[in-house]
């Protein structure tokens, strides 16, 4: 038997070969019908259940998402009338000029020393260079940046100081972090701020009670951005003050 299989081992071999050959394609060949396939992805479906359609009325948006919150900052105190197409965020040259009067009588009521005195009046000085800058000003410009009428809907910065004026009586010196948290940044922080007479911002604290939807970012920028403000001089003021500054975030 041996002597056979060593005599005819390669026909053997080349036999086997074709068998395996022969097998391999009627394998191949016997997977050709279709079998459908269900889609993964339309999931579960209730049998008998009417599908609803939503409509405007009954889908709810926070009233902050809602409105158009204006890039600006404005003194909750201020008693302008509002307006929401006619508005301006910062005084006229007239209402500067008014000002300028009453720091004057301020002086000479003051009953400090001659540092006081002094320092009241370079803060005359300074208001009336920015009462002639607005003068000076196209009328356009004017118009967006000093006017008769502050903005009646919401603004991402709105501040709370008895008494007090942004510096140089520019809003721009409300500080502004609203854009710099990045997408989902959306909530609003609410700052306790303590400002000297000179008008520097002493401390910040975050009031967590007066916020909603604030994250670690939108704190800390908003105690930062707090620090950075600055308000008017004030020599009547108390030696530290204490006030609010709301901001609105905004994802970008």
């Amino acid at each position: 038997m041996f002597d056979f299989i060593d005599k005819y081992k390669y026909g053997i071999i080349a036999a086997f070969s074709a068998y395996m050959v022969i097998f391999v394609y009627l394998q191949m060949s016997s997977y050709t019908q279709y079998f459908p396939i269900e889609p993964w992805h339309e999931g579960p479906r209730l049998e008998g259940v009417e599908e609803l359609e939503l409509t405007p009325d009954q889908i709810e948006v926070s009233a902050d998402m809602s409105q158009d919150i204006k890039n600006m900052s404005r003194d909750r105190n201020d008693d302008r009338e509002q307006s929401a197409t006619d508005y301006s965020e910062n005084q006229s040259a007239e209402e500067i000029e008014q000002s300028i009067k009453d720091l004057e009588k301020q002086m000479f009521e003051e009953a400090g020393g001659e540092q006081d005195r002094q320092r009241i009046k370079e803060e005359i000085e300074r208001q009336k260079q920015l009462a002639e800058q607005q003068k000076n000003k196209p009328e356009k410009e004017v118009a967006r940046t000093g006017g008769d009428k502050s903005y009646s809907g919401s603004v991402m910065v709105e501040w709370v100081l008895d008494g007090r004026d942004p510096h140089k009586r520019d809003n721009w010196y409300v500080r502004n972090p609203g854009y710099t948290c990045g997408y989902g940044a959306n909530g609003v922080v609410t700052v306790e701020i303590k400002v000297s007479q000179g008008g520097e911002v002493a401390s910040a604290t975050y009031m967590p009670a007066q916020s909603s939807g604030a994250n670690a970012c939108m704190i800390e920028q908003a105690v930062k951005y707090a620090k950075m403000s600055r308000f008017q001089y004030n020599a009547n003021a108390p030696k530290i003050q204490s006030g609010l500054i709301t901001y609105r975030f905004q994802s970008q």
